[in-house]
Order: structure tokens, then sequence, then C-alpha cells
């Protein structure tokens, strides 16, 4: 299962460079969370607009996609893990979730994400 990081969800919603890889892993399917939908709202909104922005979201909610919720546990999962990581928390609850999730790659262009038990591919 991969995880599908912000970035890759919004970059598959406005054009540039990564748009048609971004659009076939979101095809593809994978896991994300509540979090990365309202983070890819906002950047979809600051490249675009608002309306355009709310039908990316609503097309993700009915696509291949596994959302999980933004609960207690797994803010409190990427609590315990942020002083050995250097991640933001952001994408510390993003990693979290890829752990809880049992992800084997994160989809991702940031490469914060690299060397971690969770290897990061670029779509």
């Amino acid at each position: 299962m991969k995880f599908l990081d912000t970035n890759v969800l919004a970059y598959a919603f406005y054009q540039n460079d990564h748009t048609e890889r971004c659009q076939k892993a979101i095809f593809d399917g994978g896991v994300v969370n509540a979090l990365n939908l309202v983070e890819a709202f906002f950047i979809i909104e600051k490249e675009t607009s608002k309306e355009r922005a709310q039908k990316a979201i609503k097309s993700l909610l009915k696509s291949n996609l596994k959302i999980i919720d933004l609960d207690i546990n797994l803010i409190f999962d990427a609590m315990k893990k942020i002083d050995r990581k250097k991640l933001s928390i952001f994408d510390m609850i993003h990693y979290a979730s890829a752990l809880k999730n049992s992800c084997d790659v994160i989809l991702s262009y940031d490469t914060d994400f690299d060397n971690l038990e969770i290897p990061r591919e670029e779509p």
C-alpha cells in the first residue's frame, strides 16, 4: 500500500510538471489522511481558486483512496516520534499514518521523507 503525500494530491489538480503522474497515482489508489485533504485544499486554492479546490477535494473523496481519520491516537503517535525524526508536525502525522496503515512506500516530492523506515518514491 502506498501513502500519498499532500504534494501528490495538490499537484494533480493544477498544471505543473507533475500533474499527469500525480493523477495516475491517485487513480491507482493508496492511503491519505484527513490532514492531507486540508493541506491540499489550501495549496490548490492558492494556485487556482476556492471553487477548483472544492471540486478537487470532492473528487478525492470519491476516489480510490483510503482516507483515514485524523484522531487523537494518530496525533499522539506522531508526538511520540517527533523528537526522533527531523519532520514537521504535519509530515510526522503523515508518516505516523503511513506506519499505522502498513504502507510500504510514501509517494512524495518532499525529500524530508528520505531515510525513514518507509522509503520515499516520486510518482
